[in-house]
């Protein structure tokens, strides 16, 4: 199992790819999948950080009343499905929201789930269209347990979903996401990042390293940054707390 990619939800794509480019990060054009449109910051370490929102501005002002009048909640109590989620990103704060774990077979994930207590939902297909018009192809599966990640099976080749190439070169020097600090304990294990539980941490927060291969460091966070709270940190450094 493979951390694939955090995501950030935010208010306005366009606002949240110039702040992170004004940090020196290199930001690539996602596309569009039904109401919401992305962006990418991948790493060389094949990790990414999503950054998405809606469309329509409006839509966003829809689904944070409906979240206020516990109308979103209700339907959290009635239907624990995938959707259930998507729509929890859509009405909630800005921030980083979610963790994507990456496997080779959902159905596999869900054979070892209930070692864990954790029961996937049905899987559901997406496809995303490019700004060059490729097509991109994938299926979901969630959780029961909501602080839990959820997971992705590609469709189509990885390469077409997570770019390679010059995007993932960084002026900052970014490498990839090496460490991801949760609230709560997060289940099962991935091989690629490390990811460890502080109980300092209120549930649902995030606390990101990133390393780079410059002698540089960075704390991104605060409500300028969609509340995130991201530390960028020379690759020396973070091989010396390992």
């Amino acid at each position: 199992m493979l951390l694939d990619h955090l995501v950030l939800f935010v208010d306005d794509l366009t606002t949240a790819i110039a702040r992170f480019e004004s940090r020196g990060f290199t930001v690539t054009p996602g596309g569009t999948n039904g109401p919401t449109h992305n962006a990418l910051i991948v790493f060389a370490n094949d990790t990414y950080i999503e950054l998405i929102a809606l469309r329509s501005s409006r839509a966003r002002l829809i689904m944070r009343a409906l979240r206020g009048l516990g109308m979103l909640a209700l339907r959290r109590w009635l239907k624990r499905d995938l959707q259930t989620r998507l729509l929890d990103w859509m009405s909630g704060p800005q921030g980083l929201i979610d963790l994507c774990f990456r496997g080779t077979e959902l159905t596999e994930i869900n054979n070892s789930s209930p070692l864990s207590g954790m029961v996937l939902t049905d899987p559901v297909q997406f496809k995303r269209h490019r700004p060059d018009g490729l097509v991109v192809q994938w299926t979901l599966r969630g959780a029961n347990k909501r602080r839990q990640p959820f997971f992705i099976q590609d469709a189509t080749p990885i390469d077409y979903r997570i770019p390679a190439g010059d995007v993932r070169i960084h002026p900052n020097g970014t490498l990839g996401i090496s460490e991801v600090r949760t609230g709560e304990l997060i289940e099962p294990s991935v091989s690629n990042v490390k990811i460890t539980h502080d109980p300092t941490l209120q549930p649902g927060s995030v606390s990101v390293t990133i390393v780079n291969e410059l002698d540089a460091t960075d704390h991104i966070h605060g409500p300028d940054f969609f509340n995130v709270d991201i530390h960028l940190l020379p690759k020396s450094s973070d091989q010396q707390k390992t």
